[in-house]
């Protein structure tokens, strides 16, 4: 398999770890495409913080690995779910980084995993991704697809492999501007015991998984809850992805950077050859919802109510009567609304959360903000259970 848009040509000093970049995140001198024709021939004129701070610690970086355009595969079809989803135009495999590490390419991967398909390509290849509490690492440096979500996370072999690699790259930084006041650098210890484990009764009853989750809560404590507004999820999801999505995509139009269309006779049709050409249907299809609902016609109707719901969500969580709650994994099987609902708590609530492969399938476990410490000790207590690399 292809894993790399770019490879380096690197030597590994012994002992040192090995990561691999999504191509949404910057090296200098490097490209940086987001996976997306419209800026392949883009090189980076920066480190990203992230990157400053792997190389400080002794990690090598091997390459930029393909990735879907703007990260945005599993909005609107299911294929983004599977393991090895083809990008918006058709273009192949895209799941680099996740493949990678599976095949021991790489030691760990750092991606933006806004839609949750990372994670559920991670588990489906037996290796764990880490998402991050929102604030928690910095984005600079990285290409921005829906900055309200955007959280560069990590592939990893375990989780204590996952958390060792979270101390590196988490830590307050001022040219992030949505970073958390107390992100500082951080030692991640386990809590070791006494856990609640919230089962969403409701989720379970929409989308049976039972009996991974009725085997991982044998040891803990575990507290029957309900997620209010999940039928709601992937609609809420949708509305605020492409909102962002269209947003930020107004900045590639063939003018300052990256892939410019011919034959064109003014600006206009500069503009639409150029997206036209340049852009994958997801992406397009993002684009076109984006500007719908930010439209003043629609703008109330949709987007703000989405951001109601957004806060109403958070807000109805009980993180008093449980530590973490637990949640099957999108499967390629299942529809895309049911796959999008199921990753999008942890993205719209700015938690972290841990996807892990158990017993021939697939968990995510989702904590409250900055407890990081909840995750990795449950995921701990379950080393010798996960199933095999």
């Amino acid at each position: 398999m292809d894993y790399f848009i770019s490879k380096y040509d690197t030597k590994t000093a012994e002992g040192a770890k090995r990561c691999v970049l999504e191509d949404s995140i910057m090296q200098k001198g490097h490209p940086a495409s987001a996976g997306s024709k419209i800026i392949e021939n883009f090189v980076s004129p920066l480190d990203a913080t992230v990157v400053t701070k792997l190389e400080a610690a002794g990690v090598v970086i091997t390459g930029k690995t393909k990735m879907d355009e703007f990260g945005a595969a599993g909005l609107f079809s299911g294929s983004g779910f599977s393991s090895g989803a083809v990008s918006a135009d058709g273009a192949g495999d895209t799941s680099g980084a996740v493949s990678a590490v599976a095949d021991g390419i790489a030691d760990f991967a750092l991606c933006n995993d806004y839609t949750g398909t990372v994670g559920c390509r991670a588990a489906a290849r037996s290796v764990c991704y880490i998402h991050p509490t929102y604030g928690t690492v910095s984005r600079y440096g990285l290409i921005h697809a829906v900055p309200s979500m955007d959280q560069i996370g990590i592939v990893c072999k375990t989780p204590e492999d996952g958390f060792r690699i979270l101390e590196i790259i988490s830590g307050r930084d001022p040219n992030d501007g949505a970073m958390l006041d107390a992100a500082e650098q951080q030692t991640y210890k386990p809590q070791e015991s006494g856990f609640r484990v919230g089962v969403p009764v409701n989720v379970l009853s929409r989308v049976p998984d039972t009996a991974a989750i009725t085997d991982f809560t044998k040891g803990h404590s575990a507290v029957e809850t309900e997620l209010r507004y999940f039928d709601v999820f992937p609609q809420v999801m949708q509305i605020l992805c492409c909102a962002e999505l269209s947003s930020n995509l107004t900045r590639y139009d063939g003018i300052k950077f990256g892939y410019r269309a011919g034959g064109y006779r003014d600006l206009r049709e500069l503009y639409t050859k150029t997206r036209t050409e340049a852009l994958g249907k997801e992406v397009k299809l993002a684009s076109i919802i984006g500007a719908m609902v930010l439209s003043q016609e629609k703008y109330s109707r949709y987007y703000d109510k989405a951001m109601r719901i957004r806060r109403l969500i958070a807000e109805s969580l009980e993180f008093d009567r449980y530590d973490a709650i637990i949640m099957p994994v999108a499967d390629p099987a299942r529809n895309m609304a049911d796959n999008l609902a199921l990753s999008s708590l942890a993205r719209l609530c700015g938690l972290p959360a841990i996807t892990i492969p158990y017993r021939g399938g697939g968990i995510t476990l989702i904590a409250d903000r900055q407890r990081e410490d909840v995750l990795l000790g449950l995921t701990k207590c379950e080393t010798d259970t996960i199933s095999e690399r």
